[in-house]
């Protein structure tokens, strides 16, 4: 018993710590428009619909996007962005003040974004099943998207790789689920008794 909730910790410590790097450093987990743009993080998600709304100051927004910003500059081998111009380094610039209201669209991801994030943020806490709900909502939008665009008449090829959904949003998923101890508890003693079985 000592030795599952050992194991059980440690899987729900380091599933915890890659949800969050993958949610804060953005790493990309699917595509799908943004207003005049493509998003494929939680956070290019939720900031897009920020700042159209101006719900949240700003310098919050752009708080939370820095990590990501320096992480693409590192890849791509160009100079770190500059903070006060972090919305032009995205893309966001032209949609600033834009209304909410017009872009009502993937709300299923929108939704799904911002319970990854705060259950990424969470989860150095105490992990919860916020992010997990928040992946299986964003798989349902995307999935949901992808359907009704096979299924119109007469949409154009353009929109035909508008909507993707990667690999990595399964990793996130599986960290999210793999992060919170009682249901790693509960797997590893489910594989246990399976393995009793097997040698009975």
């Amino acid at each position: 018993m000592a030795q599952s909730k050992k194991w059980a910790s440690l899987i729900s410590i380091i599933a915890s710590s890659l949800l969050t790097f993958i949610i804060i450093f953005q790493i990309p987990l699917f595509r799908v428009p943004c207003r005049n743009k493509s998003c494929e993080t939680p956070l290019e998600v939720m900031s897009c619909h920020l700042i159209g709304s101006e719900l949240i100051p700003s310098y919050v927004i752009k708080t939370f996007l820095y990590p990501g910003a320096i992480v693409k500059s590192l890849i791509n081998g160009s100079e770190f962005p500059n903070y006060h111009n972090l919305f032009e380094f995205y893309g966001f610039k032209e949609m600033y003040r834009s209304s909410f209201s017009t872009d009502v669209h993937h709300l299923e991801v929108f939704a799904g974004s911002c319970l990854c994030l705060f259950g990424a943020l969470l989860s150095l806490f105490k992990p919860r099943r916020l992010s997990f709900i928040g992946t299986l909502l964003i798989y349902w939008g995307l999935i949901r998207e992808i359907v009704l665009l096979d299924s119109a008449h007469g949409w154009i090829s353009s929109q035909r790789n508008s909507v993707r959904v990667y690999p990595t949003l399964f990793l996130a998923s599986l960290s999210a689920l793999l992060s919170i101890r009682s249901d790693v508890r509960k797997i590893i003693k489910c594989c246990k008794s399976l393995s009793l079985t097997k040698e009975d």
